[in-house]
């Protein structure tokens, strides 16, 4: 996770600078890139720049690779997705992983940075601060969502199912507008399919996506 421009500040920050001599004490200046909130991580890693594509094979906030936001579940590149996805993704690979993915920005990240929605942008350290607002899921029409929807998309993030579980959720139907289509996703889709007197299949197609913004 880390790319060429910041190993290249590690092994600097291996060698002290003498700054200044003072009183016969030498004081000495050393890179502090040890990081203790998700905003300071984000910061080292890339200026907190969510679109950030320099062509080094590290994409978007937290200087993804390809192969490992693959490997999260994600389709295309990091640095193109929301903020919020991105704050997601970075949650769920420290989980996972820990914060060796980023040897360097993440030094003095720990368990407190691990609860529920700590990465979430602003956030700081999540577990000393006041509890936040809900994400609101982007409005998406059906002409631009990616009908339909079925449980084969459970292991993705989609933008198009999360605001389809917000819509849902306004109508009476308690969902986690996770943007992941899975069993539970499939039952209320089912529940709605009775209500309005559509074919029961849990498949979210152009009817019940209409059923559902009616």
């Amino acid at each position: 996770m880390t790319s060429p421009a910041r190993r290249l500040r590690k092994s600097l920050a291996a060698v002290p600078v003498i700054a200044a001599a003072v009183g016969g004490t030498l004081a000495i200046a050393t890179p502090a890139n040890a990081s203790s909130t998700w905003a300071e991580l984000r910061q080292c890693e890339s200026g907190g720049n969510y679109s950030i594509n320099t062509g080094n094979g590290y994409y978007g906030a937290y200087q993804f690779s390809q192969r490992t936001w693959q490997g999260l579940g994600y389709s295309g590149l990091p640095s193109n997705a929301p903020p919020a996805v991105q704050d997601e993704a970075a949650l769920r690979l420290a989980q996972r992983s820990g914060f060796g993915q980023w040897p360097d920005c993440g030094r003095g990240m720990g368990p407190d940075q691990l609860a529920p929605g700590a990465s979430s942008a602003g956030a700081g350290q999540a577990s000393r601060s006041a509890p936040r607002k809900p994400l609101v899921a982007q409005a998406i029409s059906s002409t631009t969502a990616r009908l339909p929807f079925t449980t084969a998309l459970a292991g993705q993030f989609r933008a198009d199912v999360q605001s389809w579980q917000a819509q849902m959720n306004k109508i009476g139907y308690s969902l986690a507008t996770d943007g992941h289509y899975g069993s539970r996703s499939a039952e209320a889709a089912r529940a709605l399919q009775r209500a309005k007197g559509l074919a029961v299949d849990g498949v979210v197609g152009p009817k019940t996506w209409a059923a559902t913004f009616a």
